[in-house]
């Protein structure tokens, strides 16, 4: 997406000093390439997103249009999905912790349960008897180690001595639940496709050990992968970092082999990062410059919130549009700290940025289309709008602006009447 200080100055004056740019076209594409890589070699592959990375309607919605699942973790994505629009029977509901409603209500609706804890059996059981006529179509979370030992907290234990099968008994024995396939999804950081080899194959040796007779309804193999990177992103990272085709040779290779005939299980991915995070930038307007002792200092309109909430300590892919008539305040040509307008010392969006900047410039960070939505906080000030900017420069609004009342309607202000509030230009925070 190429942006001039003109487009972008536009945008400001209707939208405000800070906005996402969201490429949805980029996600399609993404997703398209995804879902190939996988299907070339085991056709029953199929893409359930994974909300909490990024849940803008904008984008489930692109989900529900090409054919894949909403996959989701809470009453509150459950309900972003319905909104979009998605069938009930469409969504897949992860998560620990799922309240005896929250169970009733996807499985009365035919959404897949995925389970993954022991208390959440006992639900399932009350929840058949008092709707003996339902069928309650569930998965199992399973917890196996990895490579390195890692103790996930999540799912049910596999292992000797493990809860997985006598969860699967228990279930069985219940006349109006299905036990329909697998899950495993780890967050421990491995990407690397020897552990996608190793967590496929361990899934597809308890499949056999669970469904003896005949195949699983699915195995769903979770998400985690890499996204798309700039070599500049990509060389921070200590080891390789696979593509498309990688992830579905060491997957979808294993599950072919084992189900090579055309009634294998279907083959479930949850995407989110890979799918998401080069999909949007965040655009912020350089306010000030200033230098303190050896130390020099760009303010910008955005945080450190804005485009990395986890804090990670990745240099995000940075550039900036100037206009070619402001003046010169760079204070010569020293690297700078980007810096946010937060109270906080750690606030420092990129560190020793080298070619020029000036009040007035535009700062552009690229790779942010996950997890900083979902996860900015309401620190300092509220979030800015997301703006969908096709080839045309025809702009969409994904979301406007957050406002005062978005952040502070639900409180009750002790012994004061509700405050009539000012109107609120275009944008305003």
């Amino acid at each position: 997406m190429q942006l001039s200080w003109k487009t972008l100055n536009e945008l400001e004056c209707d939208f405000g000093e800070a906005f996402f740019l969201l490429d949805v076209q980029a996600f399609r594409k993404n997703y398209e390439e995804f879902l190939d890589a996988f299907r070339v070699i085991y056709p029953r592959s199929r893409i359930a997103y994974s909300y909490k990375t990024n849940y803008i309607p904008r984008l489930c919605w692109e989900v529900d249009r090409m054919g894949g699942y909403a996959e989701v973790v809470s009453s509150m994505e459950y309900d972003v999905a319905l909104r979009v629009g998605v069938d009930p029977r469409q969504i897949i509901f992860n998560g620990p912790y799922k309240s005896e409603h929250d169970l009733e209500r996807a499985l009365l609706a035919g959404s897949v349960v995925n389970l993954d804890a022991y208390y959440e059996v006992d639900l399932i059981e009350a929840i058949g008897r008092r709707h003996p006529q339902a069928e309650l179509k569930v998965g199992l979370r399973c917890n196996f180690e990895l490579e390195d030992h890692h103790s996930s907290r999540f799912g049910f234990d596999a292992g000797a001595g493990g809860d997985l099968y006598e969860a699967l008994k228990r279930l069985e024995s219940i006349d109006n639940c299905v036990v329909a396939g697998l899950h495993c999804h780890f967050s421990s950081g491995h990407r690397s496709v020897e552990s996608y080899v190793r967590r496929t194959r361990r899934l597809l040796e308890l499949s056999a050990s669970c469904f003896p007779r005949q195949p699983p309804h699915f195995i769903d193999v979770g998400g985690g992968y890499f996204s798309k990177m700039s070599p500049e992103l990509r060389s921070q990272f200590p080891g390789p970092v696979p593509s498309y085709g990688e992830y579905s040779a060491a997957i979808a290779s294993e599950v072919a082999a084992a189900y090579p005939g055309a009634d294998g299980p279907e083959l479930i991915l949850e995407p989110g990062s890979a799918l998401t995070s080069d999909v949007m930038c965040f655009v912020a307007k350089v306010v000030a410059r200033k230098r303190v002792r050896t130390r020099e200092l760009a303010l910008v309109a955005g945080s450190i919130h804005n485009i990395k909430p986890t804090l990670h300590g990745k240099q995000l892919p940075m550039t900036v549009v100037s206009a070619a008539d402001l003046p010169d305040e760079s204070h010569g040509e020293r690297p700078a700290d980007i810096v946010g307008y937060t109270c906080m010392e750690h606030d420092c969006l990129q560190r020793g940025y080298r070619q020029r900047v000036r009040p007035g410039d535009y700062v552009v960070f690229q790779n942010v289309g996950a997890y900083t939505v979902v996860m900015k906080p309401p620190f300092i000030r509220p979030a800015p709008a997301i703006l969908v900017l096709d080839d045309k420069n025809s702009v969409e609004v994904a979301r406007r602006a957050e406002c005062w009342d978005d952040l502070f309607g639900a409180f009750i202000f002790p012994n004061q009447p509700e405050p009539a509030l000012p109107p609120r230009p275009p944008g305003a925070v």
